[in-house]
This record gives C-alpha cells, sequence and structure tokens, in this order.
C-alpha cells in the first residue's frame, strides 16, 4: 500500500484500529514529537492535501478550447463602504436572508444608479446567490459589468440562470426543446419555428412539454398558438387540455381560430376551456353569439324608478350548446339562472350599457336587487380586467379580483378605502399588498400598521412578513420602533417590527454609502 492508501484506511477504521503512517522520506518531512495516534493524522491528512494539491498538472487543452479572456470594465467599482456592505451582506449577513437578498438586490440598484460596479471579488458569490433569487438575478445588469457578464456566460445554463431576459421563461423555452443555450428572445422564436423544433417538442413528456409551451408563450404567442395548433390532432384530450389552458396567460383575438377549433373538440373538459378564454375575448365571434341571446332578455321598466327586467333563457338549441350553455338535465329542473351566467360572462359589457342608455356607473344603479347579475358581471369584468366596470362596480362590490384589476397608484388608493371601510376581510387584503409598487405611500402604510397591531394582528404580520420590511416608507421606521418597544409577547408581530427597523436601518446605510 501506498502513503495515501495507508491514510486513506487510517480515517476510515479508525487510529484505534490502523495508526496514521509516517510520512515518505522523499517528502523531507518529519512529523513533530509527541503527537497522539488521532493528531497525527489529522497532521498527516493536512500534507496529504498539500501534497497532492501541488502535484496537479494542468490538462492538456488546445488554445481553441479556453475562453476569450474578459473585456474591460469601463464603469469604476464601488469602494469604500459600499464594497463593505456588499461584502457584510453576502458573507455575514446581519439580517435575516428574505432582507438580505432584498438589500443585495437594494445594493444593485443604488449601484446602478451611481454608475459603480460590483468589485470582482464579489462576483462569484453574488452570481451563486441570484441562481436562485429572482429579486436578484432581475437586477444584476448593469451593475456586474463586463466580467459579471463574462462570468455568466463561462457558467454556461446554469450562470444563465440568473440573466433577467432568461427569467422570463422566453429563452429557457428553446433551450429545452432544442437542447441548446439561446441568446436572444428573438432566436428562441426562430429555433422554436423551425420544423425540427416542433418534432422535438411533440417528443416531450405532457408535463415538461406544457411547461415549454408555457415559457414560450410568454415570449412569443405567435410562435406557441403555432405550436399547438400543428400537433392538435396528434394529442391525448388531457394534453390539449393542459396545453390549451396555458393561453390563459396572455390571451389574444388572434388565438380565436384554435379556440373555436376547441369547442368542437370531443373532450368536455377541453370545451370548457375554450369557452372559458373565450369569456376573456368580448370581440370574438362567441362573444357575439352570447350577446345575441342576452339582448332579448334585458328590459328596463318603471316610470319614476327605472330597474332591469331580466328573462330567463329557454332550452339551448345545438349553436348555444356549443357555445357552452349547460343543456337540460334528464333528471331535474334545468340551472336556468347557470345559464344566464354562462351568457353574461361571454357577452360584452357594452350590451348592458346600450341596453340602458346608461355608463356603467348608471347600468348598476338599474341593477339593484339583482346580486347574481352583478356577480356574473363582476366575473366578466375581472376576466377582462376592463377598468372601467372595475371601477364602477368597486362601488357596489368589496371583491378583491377586482382590485387586481386596477393600475398600481390607483389600486393602493382602492386598498386604504377598502381597509377603511371594514366591509372586506383582513386576511383578504393582505395578499393584495405583495405586488404593490414600493415604497408604498404613507396613507397605506399606516393602515397595515394598524392592522398588524390589532388584537388578532399577529397572523396577519406574518403574512406580509416578507416584503413588508421594503414596502414601508422610511418614515415608518421610527414608529415600528416604538412599536417594537411595547409589543406584546406575540412572535410574529415582534419579528416584523423588527425587522423593518434592521431593513430601514441597513438600506439607510447604503444609501448614504453610494453618495
Amino acid at each position: 500500500m501506498t502513503w495515501l492508501d495507508d491514510l486513506r484506511a487510517a480515517a476510515l477504521v479508525g487510529t484505534g484500529r490502523h495508526a496514521a503512517p509516517a510520512p515518505p522520506a522523499e517528502l523531507g518531512v518529519r512529523p513533530p514529537d509527541g503527537l497522539s495516534r488521532e493528531e497525527s493524522l489529522l497532521d498527516q491528512a493536512a500534507l496529504a492535501d498539500v501534497a497532492t494539491r501541488a502535484a496537479r498538472r494542468p490538462l492538456d487543452v488546445e488554445a481553441s478550447a479556453l475562453p476569450q479572456p474578459a473585456g474591460p470594465d469601463d464603469v469604476p467599482q464601488a469602494d469604500g463602504d459600499a464594497a463593505r456592505l456588499l461584502d457584510l451582506l453576502l458573507t455575514q449577513p446581519p439580517v435575516g436572508l428574505e432582507l438580505r437578498n432584498q438589500l443585495v438586490a437594494d445594493w444593485l440598484g443604488l449601484a446602478e444608479r451611481a454608475r459603480r460596479r460590483v468589485p470582482h471579488r464579489l462576483l462569484p458569490a453574488l452570481l451563486t446567490l441570484a441562481e436562485n433569487k429572482a429579486v436578484i438575478a432581475e437586477r444584476l445588469d448593469p451593475a456586474i459589468g463586463t466580467r459579471g457578464r463574462w462570468l455568466q456566460d463561462l457558467a454556461g445554463p446554469a450562470g444563465a440562470r440568473t440573466r433577467p431576459s432568461m427569467t422570463s421563461g422566453g429563452m429557457a423555452s428553446s433551450a429545452v426543446a432544442s437542447g441548446t443555450t439561446a441568446s436572444s428572445p428573438a432566436e428562441s422564436s426562430l429555433a422554436m419555428s423551425s420544423p425540427s423544433q416542433f418534432e422535438q417538442w411533440i417528443e416531450l413528456g405532457s408535463a415538461e412539454a406544457t411547461a415549454v409551451l408555457q415559457r414560450l408563450r410568454r415570449n412569443d404567442p405567435n410562435v406557441a398558438r403555432e405550436l399547438l395548433t400543428r400537433h392538435w390532432d396528434n394529442l391525448g384530450a388531457r394534453e390539449r387540455a393542459a396545453h390549451l389552458a396555458v393561453f390563459a396567460l396572455n390571451i389574444q383575438a388572434a388565438d380565436e381560430e384554435l379556440l373555436e377549433r376547441a369547442l368542437d373538440d370531443k373532450a368536455k373538459t377541453v370545451r370548457e376551456i375554450a369557452a372559458g378564454l373565450l369569456d376573456r375575448l368580448p370581440g370574438s365571434s362567441r362573444a357575439q353569439r352570447m350577446a345575441a341571446r342576452l339582448r332579448p332578455l334585458l328590459h328596463v321598466k318603471g316610470l319614476l324608478r327605472k330597474q332591469f327586467e331580466i328573462e330567463l333563457p329557454g332550452t339551448p338549441d345545438a349553436a348555444a350548446l356549443r357555445d357552452g350553455i349547460a343543456a337540460d338535465p334528464r333528471t331535474r329542473e334545468p340551472d336556468r339562472l347557470g345559464r344566464l351566467d354562462t351568457i353574461i360572462r361571454g357577452a360584452p359589457l357594452d350590451v348592458w350599457t346600450s341596453a340602458s342608455g346608461r355608463d356603467p356607473e348608471g347600468t348598476l344603479t338599474l341593477l339593484s336587487g339583482e346580486a347574481r347579475v352583478i356577480n356574473a358581471i363582476v366575473e366578466a369584468a375581472v376576466l377582462r380586467a376592463d377598468v372601467d366596470w372595475v371601477r364602477a362596480l368597486l362601488d357596489v362590490r368589496s371583491d378583491a379580483r377586482l382590485l387586481k384589476c386596477l393600475p398600481p397608484g390607483e389600486r393602493q388608493d382602492a386598498i386604504v378605502r377598502l381597509i377603511q371601510s371594514g366591509t372586506e376581510q383582513a386576511l383578504a387584503v393582505m395578499p393584495l399588498l405583495r405586488d404593490l409598487p414600493r415604497p408604498w405611500g404613507t396613507p397605506l402604510a399606516n393602515e397595515v400598521l394598524a392592522l398588524i397591531t390589532s388584537k388578532k394582528g399577529g397572523y396577519l404580520a406574518a403574512m406580509v412578513a416578507d416584503f413588508l420590511p421594503s414596502a414601508l416608507p422610511p418614515e415608518a421606521a421610527e414608529q415600528c420602533r416604538r412599536l417594537l418597544e411595547r409589543a406584546d409577547n406575540d412572535a410574529p408581530r415582534r419579528r416584523v417590527f423588527r425587522d423593518v427597523v434592521q431593513y430601514q436601518s441597513f438600506r439607510q446605510s447604503l444609501t448614504e454609502a453610494f453618495r
């Protein structure tokens, strides 16, 4: 056995059964006197590590296979406190991991505005962290500079995941389908458009094919539509349903031909998905067919106090059945209200304003007392993100789905009014806060802090803990500090107040470091 073999054996079976060997004489090293068996083993292991590292030789690599050197960085690097703070966040973060990730993203944003780049020595740790943290990956460019982008390219597909343009999924879809790494959304679309790439997609497993189609749909809806249309007849019912459902990501008028084809599908699930997608297209032929069914049912009656009187639809004919209106059941009374709901969801909303001769607000006044009809109109407005109808409906309905359709700034004001009205449960409001632009305005910050400090606010605090520190405006830090001093023993509530104080304090240090 060689010295290294003896050393491994001692480490494996223990020094009680196998003493560590003496180092070979040719190494010219003599162990210190008086070492125990265990100390001798560790001493030998350290020596073996140094010896094997020193003996390694570089592989013979063709010069053409070596990467080109990185180009020069023409942007000055961040130094002083700015560099030290980033180093601290990457190696010994003084805050929790979620806060650390947000603060690193903040650092990158401040560096971009100050025209500074990440110091070269910190690039490997930063790029490694960004691989699984979208909040960081989206902010890497331009702060990582030329050297950082060079390192990303060296990393290949794994490093490519940190590119912002790839996190959207466009390029990844072509890479999965072709086994290569695309370099731009345009190249991705061209690659997937070739006949060979279409054939490779159909050979993927069902779940993987749906995932590829989903990513491609986000980046190039036209190519995704062509892909599914070409292979429609070769797919099973379950695959057709799963793939077609992907189109809800960004439904378009150009999808109507495929959706009309799906209305004739043998599988009920496929037909139902197609009808649901067409509900989102008020300009489609199906929407006009639904409008033709709805208009005769609407009547405005009354002299002093006008109201809508709405008839219920009768037995559907073959065309209505094809459009998704339910047939008469065999053993019970037909659900005529359900049929009316289907027609309302599918018809354009301007059918109502045309029938009433009023705007959406005035039309809803004529529908007072028709709760189910208003609910169906809510569903239609949400499906199409019809902002005019959404604004009008918010006056008569407190519905979180409506709020999501508003522009971000307007949504914040609407949430403040909703909280103040007390008509919506706080649990339903909290998820709406995540996607608002940050930092929030002072009115919303005050309302949310009031909810958290309420009697049962600990549970609410846990729901917003991961984004509240970066969402509150800087001036809220002092208020949270005071609340922390007098907070009860509710752990989630105390933790979120502490995180706000820590985040805002560190964020202030970052801001000052880049001045």
